[in-house]
């Protein structure tokens, strides 16, 4: 259980609280978030970031409770301890954390999200500019992926990921990030 708690820790280390708190008062802390603030080279910092504290968790946690701090550490990051449990999005810490844990699927998994998030930005967002964002939108199918991919222990550790980012992501869109 130990290993679930320091995962929320790990997790509620958020990068772009920690390097940009400024963005807190205008926009979400995650990637996206300082990009829209600071521009590409802050949000590289704090993607990055985000991405080492996930496979971090990932690395200390043993086999039998990586699930649990997979969800854990998604948790931490979009209900922050230190940040009064207001974070970012979940995706970046989720994505380091399934690319340390399960390299192949998750690899594969990003693919096909990131091509849908493409499409989704040719054919939609880019004209309209309206509804979720495409990389929240390009995530569902790539969590979607890993559910199948990946093996059962796996596919706990994604579906916890998958539904605590599904509802940091209708918080923000009901606007109450």
């Amino acid at each position: 259980m130990a290993y679930v708690l320091l995962a929320y820790l790990l997790g509620s280390l958020v990068g772009g609280l920690l390097f940009f708190p400024e963005v807190r008062a205008k926009d979400l802390p995650g990637g996206s978030g300082v990009y829209r603030r600071k521009g590409p080279l802050a949000a590289l910092l704090v993607v990055v970031f985000d991405l080492g504290k996930g496979a971090l968790a990932a690395w200390l946690t043993p086999p039998e409770w990586r699930a649990w701090a997979a969800g854990a550490v998604v948790a931490g990051h979009n209900w922050p301890l230190y940040f009064r449990f207001r974070g970012g999005g979940g995706s970046a810490p989720s994505l380091g954390y399934f690319l340390a844990w399960l390299p192949g699927e998750t690899l594969l998994a990003t693919a096909l999200g990131l091509g849908v998030a493409g499409v989704y930005h040719l054919l939609h967002w880019g004209r309209r500019r309206r509804g979720i964002y495409p990389i929240p939108f390009g995530a569902i199918f790539g969590y979607l992926a890993l559910l199948l991919l990946a093996s059962p222990e796996g596919r706990l550790g994604a579906f916890l990921a998958a539904l605590l980012v599904g509802l940091r992501g209708l918080q923000i869109l009901r606007g109450r990030w």
